[in-house]
Formats: C-alpha cells, sequence, structure tokens
C-alpha cells in the first residue's frame, strides 16, 4: 500500500528540476537500497535451505522484492523526468525535495520493520523445531533404554536355557551311561553263571571217566583164563567131569560169572540211569533257567513296547520276538514232555530192574546148579535176550538223550538269538528316547 501511495504521490507531483548534488545524494541512496535489498534476499535464501516452513520466506521475499523494486523504479522514473525536465522552475525541485522527504523515511522504516518481523518468527520457529527435536531426542533415548534392558532380558533367558539344556544333557549322558553299567553288570554275571555251568559239566565229565576207569580196573583184575573161556567150554568140562569136585569147581565159575554178569549190568544199568536223573536234572534246570530268561525277555519286550509304540518298525521288532518268544515256550513243552517221557520210562525200567532182581534173587543156588545142565542153554539164551533188550533200551535212551541235548542246544541258540534281537530293540528304544526329547 506504501508503494502505491508513493507511486501516487510521485505521478501526482509535477515534473521539476534539481541541481547535481541532489542527484548524486539520490544515486547513494539508490545504491545502499540495492545491497540492503541483496544482502535481505542472501538471508531468505540461507533460512530457506535450513527451515521446513518455506512457503513464510517465500512470500516475505517477493513483499521485500516489491518494495525494493517500486522505489528504485520510481527513483529511476523521476531521475529520468527530472534530468528531462531539468529546466523547470525551482518551485518544482524544491516540492519534489519534500515529497522525497517524507516517502523515504517511512519507505525504509516499513521495510526494515518487516525484516525484524521475519527474523523474529523465524528464529520462534526455529526454537520450536529445536523443543520438538528435544522431545522426540528425549523420546528415543528412552526407547533405547528399554531395548536395552529388552535385550538384556533376552540375554539372561538364552543364558538360563543353555544352562537347562546342558544339564538336561548331562542328566541323559550320566542315565546312558548308568545303563551301559548295568547291561556290562548282567553280562558279566551271565558269563559267570555260563562259566561255572561249563565247569561243574566239566567235574561231572571228569568224575564219569574216573567211574568208567575203575569199572575197567576192575574188569581187569578178573582172571584172564576164566575171560578168555566161554560158557559153552565150562558146560563141556563140566559134561566131561569124572569127580564132582571138578563139577563143583565147574558150577562155582558158571555161578560166579553169572553173578557177575549181573553185577555188571546192574552197575552198568545204575550208572545209566544215574546219568539219564543227571542229565533229566539238568535239562530241568536249563529248562528253568530258559523260563527266567523268558519272563526276563518278555518283561524286557513289554517296557520296550510300553516305550515304543509310537514306532512301527520296533512294533513290527516286537511281534517277530513274540513269536519266537511263542515258538520257544512251545519246544520248552516239548522238551518237557520229553523229560516226562524219559522219566516214565526210566520208571518202567526201575520196575523192570526190581521184578528181575527178586526174581533172581527167589531162585535158589542149587535150583540153577541142578537146572544148568539141563536148561542152561535155555537160561543162557533167555539171559542174552534179556541183556539185547537192555541194551536196546538203553541205546533207545541214549539216542533220546542226545535227541534232548541237541533241542536243548537250538533252544539255546534260539534264545541267543533272541537276547541279541532284545538288545538291539533295546538300544533302538534307548536311541529313540535319545532323539524325542531332543525334537521336543
Amino acid at each position: 500500500m506504501s508503494s502505491e501511495i508513493l507511486e501516487q504521490k510521485l505521478e501526482s507531483v509535477p515534473d521539476q528540476t534539481s541541481s547535481e548534488e541532489q542527484m548524486e545524494d539520490w544515486s547513494k541512496e539508490i545504491r545502499i537500497l540495492e545491497q540492503k535489498r541483496e544482502d535481505f534476499c542472501a538471508e531468505l535464501q540461507f533460512h530457506q535451505n535450513y527451515s521446513k516452513k518455506g512457503e513464510f520466506f517465500i512470500q516475505a521475499e517477493a513483499e521485500a522484492l516489491k518494495l525494493s523494486d517500486l522505489p528504485v523504479t520510481s527513483l529511476s522514473g523521476g531521475s529520468s523526468s527530472v534530468c528531462g525536465d531539468y529546466n523547470s522552475s525551482p518551485e518544482q525541485s524544491s516540492f519534489v525535495e519534500r515529497v522525497s522527504d517524507r516517502m523515504l523515511p517511512d519507505f525504509i522504516s516499513s521495510w526494515k520493520d518487516a525484516a525484524d518481523s521475519g527474523g523474529k518468527t523465524e528464529t520462534a520457529f526455529l526454537l520450536k523445531e529445536l523443543d520438538t527435536l528435544r522431545a522426540k531426542n528425549t523420546k528415543l533415548q528412552e526407547k533405547l533404554s528399554e531395548k536395552d534392558k529388552e535385550l538384556k532380558t533376552i540375554k539372561l533367558d538364552l543364558e538360563l536355557q543353555d544352562r537347562a539344556t546342558e544339564a538336561k544333557i548331562a542328566e541323559k549322558i550320566a542315565a546312558l551311561v548308568e545303563e551301559v553299567y548295568s547291561a556290562q553288570r548282567e553280562r558279566d554275571e551271565a558269563v559267570m553263571s555260563r562259566l561255572r555251568l561249563a565247569n561243574e559239566e566239566r567235574d561231572e565229565a571228569f568224575l564219569r571217566v574216573r567211574h568208567l576207569e575203575q569199572s575197567l580196573k576192575e574188569l581187569e583184575n578178573i582172571n584172564p583164563e576164566e575171560n578168555d573161556m566161554t560158557l559153552q567150554e565150562l558146560l563141556n568140562r563140566i559134561n566131561n567131569a569124572d569127580t564132582g569136585i571138578d563139577i563143583q569147581k565147574n558150577g562155582a565159575i558158571i555161578l560166579n560169572r553169572i553173578h557177575r554178569t549181573k553185577e555188571r549190568k546192574k552197575k552198568i544199568v545204575a550208572e545209566e540211569m544215574n546219568a539219564v536223573i543227571e542229565q533229566r536234572d539238568a535239562a530241568l534246570s536249563q529248562c528253568k533257567r530258559l523260563e527266567q530268561e523268558l519272563h526276563h525277555l518278555k518283561e524286557q519286550n513289554q517296557t520296550s513296547a510300553n516305550n515304543t509304540r509310537h514306532l512301527t518298525a520296533e512294533n513290527n521288532q516286537e511281534r517277530a520276538l513274540k513269536a519266537e518268544l511263542i515258538n520257544l515256550q512251545q519246544e520248552k513243552e516239548a522238551v518237557l514232555q520229553q523229560c516226562k517221557k524219559l522219566e516214565e520210562e526210566i520208571q518202567t525200567l526201575h520196575v523192570y530192574y526190581s521184578l528181575h532182581k527178586s526174581l533172581s534173587q527167589g531162585m535158589s543156588l542149587k535150583d540153577q546148579f541142578n537146572c544148568a545142565f539141563g536148561t542152561s542153554e535155555s537160561g543162557l539164551k533167555s539171559g542174552e535176550d534179556v541183556v539185547t533188550i537192555m541194551y536196546r533200551q538203553v541205546e533207545e535212551l541214549a539216542a533220546q538223550l542226545q535227541q534232548a541235548q541237541l533241542q536243548q542246544k537250538d533252544t539255546e541258540l534260539k534264545l541267543q538269538k533272541a537276547l541279541e534281537a532284545s538288545q538291539e530293540a533295546n538300544e533302538k528304544v534307548q536311541k529313540a528316547e535319545g532323539f524325542a526329547p531332543e525334537a521336543h
């Protein structure tokens, strides 16, 4: 508004001439105003680069340019008019000087007030921005402190989790070591028990060998002449004897031979019976031991089944083990039945032996001697038949015992295989139990 009023007044002022000194003063003032305008524009550009609200400063710059351009143009126009009308009257020049003296201070003061108001608003805006930045900085510092605390808590939680996992791993390792030691102890105990059984069997074999050696020595102590003679030769001697003394001697020799054969048969039968009984007892003890091992295997299989229900492969192995256990039980029952049959046969042999003994004891020596001449051959044949029957029965018993021993060996092999399979299943179960908590 001031610039428009100034233009109107300058236009209304008549063209008047002035002196050269006034022109120089006007030119100096114009230069000063141009320098101030340039300084103000530079300050505005500097503040524009560091402020966010540039619209205000752009408007201020535009107003400043308007304020600075208007007097310059008016003054330049005035100077041209003055120069053009230099030959005007002195009254007109004095009037122009008065108007210029009035308007220039007003314009300079208004321009300075605009610059001061722009600087104050700029400083206030900068202070506000500083306050907001400080508030943001404090908020960010608080957030940083909170994040640091959260990081510390997370680190502590991770350390605690690592320690807990290490403790669990140590417990698992200790449990595995204990299981390994217990398995080694069980294996050592089983080996020692087998060694004891082997030593006992060896001692029994040595005793049998000694008994056989003693029986051989007793047989060797018999007169070789009597051993060389057969029953037929003795009977021929009795038939050819002339005196009763020779008949008595030969009859006594025959009776001694019969008694010795009976005693030998008794000893052989008794030894074989003892051997059969011992083998039966050994078979029963082995059956009991096998039953215990089967029970132990059943318990192990039950534990492994409870621990490995979710594993299909191990379930298949357990089924196979159960089938093997059923087969072993069936074989055990078959062995027990064979043992019962052997016991029955032994009892029948006892009865037969007692009957034979009672019959042999009931016959007197006289009857034997009197009947020796008439029925010697038939008696000998019947005795030989009895002996052959006994030998056959003994051979059958020996064959049955061999079969029972073979079956026992087969059952032992199957039990060993079942034990190995159960151990493998237990190892797999332990491995699966070890991997399951790690997966969790």
